[in-house]
Formats: C-alpha cells, sequence, structure tokens
C-alpha cells in the first residue's frame, strides 16, 4: 500500500516546488538572509500552509550559527509595567524571525543568575534584562557566551541599555507636592537594595525634600502589591504626626493607599494626596484618578527588542533615554489647612 502522502514530512524541496520557486529563495524566506519579494513570499507562505511544513530548527541554527531565540529576565510577570513592554517586545523580535523565552527573577538576584544560566544554556542569541543591579557572576556568563545583552527600565553609561531618569522623575513629582505645600511626605516603594529604580526614586524624592530641610517621612521598603500598599498606609496613617501626601513606587501601591485611606475615612486630596509612577491602565479610573509618572512601557519594550536585533546583527549597542510625563489628577491638592512640618 501507498504511504499516505500526509504522513510523510514535506521537506523544503516540496515547498519550492508548491510555491514555484527555488529552495534558494524557500531558505532565504525562511531564514530570513536575504531580501523577497512580497508576492513570492506569500507564495512560500502559502505552501508552508498547505504542506504543513515546519523548519527544521536544528540545521538551521547549525548553517546560521543561531538558535532564532532570545531571552528576557523580568523581576516579576505579575507586574503591568512589564508584560506590557515584554508584550511588544515580543512582537519587535518575532517580526525578525526569533523566538521569546521568558523567565522571572522575582527582584531576587540569585534567581536571575539561575534563570540567565539557563537561558544561555539553551543558546540564546542575546538577551534583556532589568535594570543595573545584578549577580557579580552574570556578566561573567553572559560575556563568555558573546552574545547581545541591553538592560532595560535603566540608564548605565557603561553597557547598551534603555531606560529613563527615575532620580529626575521621582524629584519632579516630588516637587509637584512640595509646591502645593506639602512637607510630611512618605514613601513607598519595593526593596531599594536589589532594585536601582526604587533606590533612585527614593533618593530623588530625598533631593527635592531637601530643598526644604525636610527628609522623607516613611520608607516602607516592602514589595510593589496593592495589598502591600494597603497595610503600609495603615501603619502611617496611625502615627501621631501623620503623612499628608504619599508618593509611591507605582500604581498598584497608590491604589492600595487609597483603599486604605477611605476605609479609615481620609479624604483624598482634601486630607492625604496621593501619587504613583508609571500611569498604569486603571490610573486614570480610579476614585479619585490618580497623579503619576507616565512611562512608555511599549516604547522600552520596542526599543530593546530593535537594539538587541541591530547587536545580533553586528552594531554596537547605545544608551536610549526615554522620556516621562507627570500626569496630574485629582489624587493629589493643597496641603490640608493648619497641617503642621
Amino acid at each position: 500500500m501507498a504511504q499516505d502522502s500526509k504522513l510523510k514530512r514535506a521537506t523544503l524541496e516540496d515547498v519550492a516546488r508548491h510555491a514555484g520557486v527555488s529552495t534558494a529563495t524557500v531558505s532565504r524566506a525562511l531564514n530570513k538572509t536575504g531580501v523577497v519579494s512580497g508576492a513570492r513570499m506569500r507564495l512560500i507562505e502559502e505552501a508552508c500552509e498547505a504542506l504543513d511544513y515546519v523548519a527544521n530548527g536544528a540545521a538551521r541554527a547549525l548553517s546560521s550559527n543561531r538558535s532564532m531565540t532570545i531571552g528576557a529576565i523580568v523581576p516579576s510577570l505579575q507586574n503591568e509595567t512589564f508584560y506590557r513592554a515584554l508584550t511588544v517586545f515580543q512582537q519587535t523580535v518575532h517580526e525578525a524571525g526569533y523566538t521569546l523565552l521568558v523567565a522571572n527573577s522575582e527582584f531576587d538576584p540569585d534567581i536571575e543568575l539561575r534563570e540567565v544560566t539557563t537561558l544561555l544554556q539553551h543558546g540564546i542569541d542575546a538577551i534583556m534584562i532589568v535594570g543595573s543591579i545584578h549577580h557579580e557572576k552574570m556578566w561573567a556568563r553572559i560575556r563568555d557566551k558573546g552574545i547581545p545583552c541591553v538592560q532595560a527600565w535603566t540608564i548605565d553609561g557603561s553597557r547598551p541599555c534603555v531606560g529613563f531618569d527615575h532620580h529626575q522623575a521621582a524629584k519632579a513629582m516630588a516637587n509637584h507636592l512640595l509646591d502645593l505645600g506639602h512637607r510630611r511626605i512618605a514613601v513607598l516603594v519595593g526593596t531599594p537594595v536589589t532594585n536601582d529604580r526604587a533606590s533612585a526614586r527614593v533618593e530623588g524624592t530625598r533631593a527635592a525634600l531637601r530643598q526644604y530641610g525636610v527628609d522623607i517621612l516613611g520608607e516602607m521598603t516592602r514589595s510593589f502589591s496593592l495589598e502591600d500598599g494597603r497595610k503600609a498606609t495603615e501603619e502611617l496613617l496611625s502615627r501621631p504626626n501623620p503623612p499628608t501626601a504619599i508618593i509611591c513606587g507605582n500604581d498598584a501601591l497608590a491604589f492600595g493607599v487609597q483603599i486604605a485611606a477611605k476605609a479609615k475615612g481620609v479624604r483624598i486630596p482634601q486630607d492625604l494626596s496621593v501619587a504613583g509612577f508609571n500611569d498604569f491602565e486603571y490610573a486614570a479610573h480610579l476614585d479619585p484618578p490618580l497623579t503619576t509618572v507616565r512611562v512608555n512601557l511599549e516604547e522600552i519594550g520596542r526599543a530593546s527588542g530593535k537594539m538587541l536585533l541591530d547587536m545580533i546583527g553586528g552594531k554596537p549597542g547605545s544608551q536610549t533615554i526615554l522620556s516621562y510625563d507627570l500626569v496630574l489628577r485629582k489624587s493629589t491638592g493643597p496641603v490640608p489647612a493648619g497641617s503642621k512640618v
């Protein structure tokens, strides 16, 4: 009995014959190693679909010395900050024929080192990491593999990076509250010891307050979750002389502040001003709408992806500094009358 043709694995030659082009053209199209016209590309894609053809990734990796995979390590996969940027990052590298492999470090350098090592063992062609604080062994392992690496969300003059000035952004927010008369200002951030973005924001706030001879009223070094924002605010508001304003390391913490304040009958912004960071999708729809720092998360993903692709292609890495915007909404207002410093 003749073998069912559907059980026979299609080859590159089968695709070329079905599309009416040469095998070299099919190879250039699938490996993205040369220019193929739009019309021929459509014929090849239709042939692959009709024949259920899947390119031999191992053979392609051997011939091109590439695995066509790119890795990314982020501190959290639950944080909107990272998954919004990762979505665009994946789209960017996918358009160039690359598959994205993602891991979560949980803000722990040791976990990050383990995940980076695993990705390197899988033969990734490049990697994106977050921030500039990492395990001392990580750079040596990336260097030994000789692959491009981009640091995202941070500005680092010594390595390729895509980010913005966290210090200045936090300073701008603090100045906004200082201009409204606030002097008792607390800050809620994640652990700054392993997070250069958080520590820069704390120092930016402190630099602004120093102009008025005051310091941060309370620096709660917890995680970035809504629940931690709520718990921290309960503690802050129970003090004899509570803050009149709270600056948060992200909008989730700020949402938690609002929940705790309302539960205690503290009005926002009449009694307490609240500010966030990142301008999450829901920030404009909170009650009251949240004052925050808007960061173009999608552009972080896009610029990081393009830089890595350029570096894979032989171009040197660079430093891309993105802008931020202060978004003023109704969660911040003048310091309460009669408030003491």
